[in-house]
């Protein structure tokens, strides 16, 4: 397929957001709550560079820590909420639990640093996944999968695992069931992505395309960044 074609397949799909978007109405509903998740909050503008430059690297991590962190994103041109807070720069991260600021962090920044700070504050939720999870060929073991068969969010961050580390075939067929149970869970974004990816690495690229376009839909309709599933499009129209 022509490159041009495919970048302008590809520019039908783009989206400017990365994390879901909330407002002065619903701000105190999404994060003041008690659950002990880690929260999120990042104040940008729509006109601000460094907000846009930091857009696919919260994508990638929305989606790696997706089973214990939420992300949100809200536009201090549209809400009040900075100006109550305070928020004099752009961007600018509130990390939250239990509705208490743990940290604030103001600029643009590698995804490194902003993962580092993510750790810090997520110690205990990384712990129970990495128990439960354990990065070796003995994570698709029965007793493993049994104990994460209900949970959408660690099926999903074990298969994308098996994507990232593994290229055996047997484990990566295993890693696509493990996916397909996590999407009968709870069909979103970041299974349905998984799987366009799986379906890619094990060479079913008519398959992969399809996935991937649902997700993009999915990822729309929730106002959440695919700019990782745009690059796995482009890998798979290079193999078409």
């Amino acid at each position: 397929m022509h490159l041009k074609l495919a970048l302008l397949f590809v520019g039908c799909y783009f989206s400017a957001f990365s994390q879901t978007e909330i407002f002065d109405s619903n701000i105190e509903e999404k994060i003041l709550n008690e659950d002990e998740r880690l929260v999120v909050l990042d104040f940008y503008a729509t006109w601000c560079g460094p907000c846009k430059l930091m857009d696919p690297i919260l994508g990638e991590l929305s989606k790696k820590y997706s089973g214990s962190v939420d992300f949100y994103k809200l536009d201090v041109d549209k809400n009040e909420t900075d100006d109550f807070l305070g928020i004099e720069s752009i961007p600018t991260y509130l990390f939250l639990r239990n509705g208490q600021t743990l940290e604030i962090a103001e600029g643009s920044m590698s995804k490194e640093s902003f993962e580092a700070i993510l750790k810090k504050h997520n110690g205990r939720a990384n712990k129970v996944v990495e128990e439960e999870i354990n990065p070796n060929a003995s994570e698709f073991d029965e007793a493993v999968t049994r104990r994460i068969w209900d949970d959408w969010s660690k099926l999903n961050t074990l298969a994308w695992h098996a994507y990232e580390e593994h290229n055996l075939i047997d484990e990566l067929l295993k890693a696509i069931e493990i996916v397909k149970r996590s999407i009968s869970l709870d069909e979103n974004y970041h299974n349905l992505d998984t799987y366009a990816a799986l379906l890619y690495k094990t060479g079913r690229y008519e398959a992969a395309l399809k996935k991937a376009k649902e997700a993009i839909d999915v990822a729309k309709q929730d106002d959440l960044d695919y700019t990782a599933t745009t690059e796995l499009i482009l890998l798979i129209l290079d193999k078409i």
